[in-house]
């Protein structure tokens, strides 16, 4: 082997361990800016009761948890936290599964406001971990007649 071959798999070497080492985290590792109100708004959301677990972030791990018993390849991103305003953050997590033919992305997002420490869902996946009682109203659910049933609103929703 000649100096040429082997100076170039030396600096091949140094690259691939620089890269290693300065490269940002991957796969189930949080995105979350340094910023304690970022960790507040995931936490917030994290440790918000779900409709069928004792918090989101256990409802989300449950999902996954049905996916790997039913055999279904998947994929669980890393929470992340994105400021979309001053007190206001957006939390999300990702989860890709396999599907028929192509992967599925599924996107379990919520935005929190910090100053009155609420959570609103933003993502038509995120509705399904939610309590009922926290789901934003249905269009033109003032139009819904309940009249029929003789329940009031409250007792046929909830």
């Amino acid at each position: 082997m000649n100096i040429q071959k082997l100076l170039g798999f030396f600096v091949l070497g140094i690259l691939v361990v620089v890269g290693f080492l300065y490269s940002k985290p991957h796969g189930g590792t949080p995105d979350i800016p340094d910023d304690p109100k970022a960790y507040e708004a995931l936490e917030l959301v994290q440790s918000h009761p779900g409709r069928n677990a004792p918090n989101l972030e256990e409802a989300v791990n449950q999902y996954v948890r049905d996916l790997d018993a039913k055999g279904i390849p998947y994929h669980k991103g890393g929470w992340q936290v994105g400021e979309e305003q001053p007190g206001v953050y957006a939390v999300r997590i990702l989860v890709r599964e396999k599907g028929f033919d192509e992967w599925i992305e599924r996107e379990f997002a919520w935005r929190v406001t910090l100053r009155d420490k609420t959570i609103r869902v933003i993502s038509l996946a995120a509705i399904h971990f939610m309590p009922f009682h926290e789901l934003p109203p249905l269009p033109h659910q003032d139009q819904i007649s309940f009249k029929k049933s003789g329940l009031g609103a409250s007792e046929q929703l909830g």
